[in-house]
This record gives C-alpha cells, sequence and structure tokens, in this order.
C-alpha cells in the first residue's frame, strides 16, 4: 500500500506526495530489508502510468516476520516514527517518511 507524505524530491526539487515500494530485498545475513521507493507528484499519476519523479533505495534495520507480506512490512517501517532517543540512524534517509500515511 503506498504512503502519502509531501517530499520535495532532492534532483529536481519537485513535489512529490505519492511513493510506492516497487522493489523489496530481505538481507537475512546483514538483517535489513532495502526498499526502492518510486516518488510520484500524485496518485493520479502513478495510476496513469507516468514516470516516477523520483526514486530511491531505503535501507530499514529488520526482517518481516514469518509469513508477513514484505511490501507491508517496508511500508510500515518507512512511516514508523524516529527514535527519540538521540540514535542516529544508520542510513542517512532512512526517516525521510516518518508520519507518512498509509493508504490503500
Amino acid at each position: 500500500m503506498p504512503l502519502k507524505k509531501d517530499y520535495q524530491t532532492p534532483a529536481s526539487g519537485g513535489m512529490a506526495s505519492y511513493h510506492v515500494a516497487k522493489q523489496v530485498t530481505l538481507d537475512k545475513d546483514g538483517n535489513n530489508t532495502s526498499i526502492s521507493l518510486a516518488s510520484y507528484v500524485s496518485a493520479e499519476m502513478q495510476a496513469a502510468g507516468k514516470t516516477p519523479l523520483y526514486t530511491q533505495q531505503i535501507v530499514v534495520d529488520g526482517l518481516p516476520a514469518d509469513g508477513e507480506n514484505a511490501f507491508a512490512y517496508a511500508e510500515a517501517q518507512l512511516a514508523a516514527p524516529a527514535p527519540t532517543d538521540g540514535s542516529i540512524p544508520t542510513y542517512t534517509n532512512r526517516y525521510l517518511f516518518t508520519a507518512a500515511e498509509i493508504v490503500s
């Protein structure tokens, strides 16, 4: 399920508000999940088959539980709040989509 959140893309400065996980890769040895996230101007543009405004890889720690849908896990992790304990994420873009709305 896609994410909805305004995001200014770094390549063009254009505003994207609809984000879709296109590919999810699980790394059992590294205990992380890599998400290829495509950002569109809107849901309508994505539905019309338009090219994403921006695509990026985002890696999150952990793996989905056995039997859990990898895409649902990835989207939930992307929308998860950033930690408040002062810890620094391993990957710089890890919390770009914190508080995004997961849409159906």
